[in-house]
């Protein structure tokens, strides 16, 4: 059996060729061998060891992909997806040299909105901040869902990578709300995913509006990372966005009160969202470094996000949502509701950037190295994960910094430890 570790590469060329052949289909401006180009694409922020590729190319479009593929998949050449370098994972690292395909710069068009059926049709490099910003300005009644990455990140990486949102309690992960997908396989074919199926070239933009009823094949480039494919075009969803929002920070001075909180909260369809940290996460995001949980200070926060169309209607979510704190109050649990507008005010504003999305959380850039473990899981359990990880962040003398969510309105969780280290300082990154 051939595997990755013995398999050989470059076969029947040298670089030079290669580096001839790039030129040819992309152009001299648009291909790198230069050091100092290639370096910038040979680590992340985690402590995944860095790999440097051997070129680097830029795209403008599908054919220059195309004829790539091809060309790669005779020489058996790597080929590495990249769009704005920011995965904490190590998934853009090229551990086997090859060639980055740089998205980011140039493949970042908006290609189309469809206001009936409410979808978008984008390049991989269009970001999050790019794209509310479109639609702020020319359909405002529509909203996409937003995580807690940079503005700079990629809307369709997040979605091909299942990603975590600012509706994720009510609708899920952004890899269910794909509608469909152009892809190049690895021997240059391009196979569409969805409604968008048929035709033989260019696709009616109308036309992406569902995965359904054909045999929906996603799930063979979701979550593998770019290893099935380069994806040059996706057609994601867009919901109504309702005018009148309200945000709430909860607090919890029992260490796993959050637990059935989220659970409660998440099935009584009253929120768009759920985000819980450790108080040491929100000691941080009011400009307190390194902090420490005191005592007789609430173990987690949660910001709970609601939003209505009327004001009766959001009176009558906040009214389901204090009630559920009341009932389980009275169980035994010490939980607190704020308004965050007003908890803001009182302390840094920088604050209110957990919630107005997409923004730069400065409490995960603030070292120069980030990482995390776990991921979905069963909400069920998030009592002992809980428990468990807050003793393995005290064992080691670390500030204990979770993300927790509650997805899909109950069907599942998010557990996230996270890790902030001085990326070049082996001590901290061990």
């Amino acid at each position: 059996m051939t595997t990755s570790e013995n398999l050989k590469y470059y076969i029947n060329i040298n670089k030079d060729q290669v580096y001839d052949k790039l030129v040819e289909i992309f152009g001299a401006s648009n291909v790198s061998k230069n050091e100092a180009d290639l370096y910038p694409y040979s680590y992340d922020m985690t402590e995944n060891e860095p790999g440097m590729p051997d070129f680097v190319v830029i795209p403008e479009n599908t054919d220059q992909l195309i004829k790539l593929a091809k060309f790669c998949n005779e020489h058996i050449i790597p080929i590495v997806p990249y769009i704005s370098g920011n995965n904490v994972g190590g998934l853009a690292i090229p551990e086997k040299g090859g060639i980055v395909v740089d998205f980011g710069k140039k493949m970042n068009r908006i290609l189309y909105v469809n206001e009936n059926m409410m979808y978008v049709l984008i390049e991989p490099g269009v970001t999050f901040g790019q794209l509310k910003k479109y639609l702020d300005e020319n359909y405002p009644h529509l909203r996409y869902s937003y995580p807690n990455a940079p503005p700079y990140a990629s809307v369709l990486g997040n979605a091909l990578l299942s990603g975590m949102t600012n509706l994720g309690t009510k609708i899920g992960s952004m890899g269910d709300a794909i509608n469909g997908l152009e892809v190049i396989l690895y021997d240059g074919t391009i196979a569409r995913i969805g409604s968008c199926f048929y035709g033989e070239n260019e696709v009616d933009p109308n036309s992406w509006w569902c995965k359904y009823p054909i045999p929906d094949l996603t799930g063979i480039f979701i979550n593998w990372q770019g290893m099935t494919g380069l994806v040059t075009k996706g057609a994601v969803q867009l919901w109504p966005n309702n005018p009148l929002k309200k945000p709430y920070l909860a607090i919890f001075f029992g260490l796993t009160d959050v637990a059935p909180f989220m659970r409660d909260v998440a099935r009584a369809d009253i929120v768009d969202d759920i985000v819980a940290f450790t108080t040491e996460v929100a000691k941080m995001e009011i400009g307190i470094p390194n902090p420490k949980r005191y005592p007789e200070e609430p173990a987690y926060t949660a910001v709970v996000l609601i939003s209505a169309q009327t004001e009766k209607m959001l009176e009558a979510k906040i009214e389901i949502l204090f009630n559920i704190v009341k009932r389980l109050n009275k169980e035994g649990k010490n939980i607190h509701l704020i308004d965050y507008n007003e908890f803001s005010k009182l302390y840094d504003l920088r604050a209110r950037t957990i919630y107005e999305l997409p923004a730069v959380i400065l409490s995960l850039v603030e070292k120069s190295g980030l990482s995390w473990v776990g991921t979905y899981c069963d909400s069920g359990k998030f009592e002992k994960l809980i428990e468990k990880t807050d003793d393995i962040f005290k064992k080691y003398g670390v500030s204990p910094y979770v993300m927790m969510k509650i997805m899909k309105q109950g069907h599942y969780g998010i557990f996230r430890p996270n890790g902030k280290f001085k990326q070049f300082d082996n001590s901290e990154k061990k």
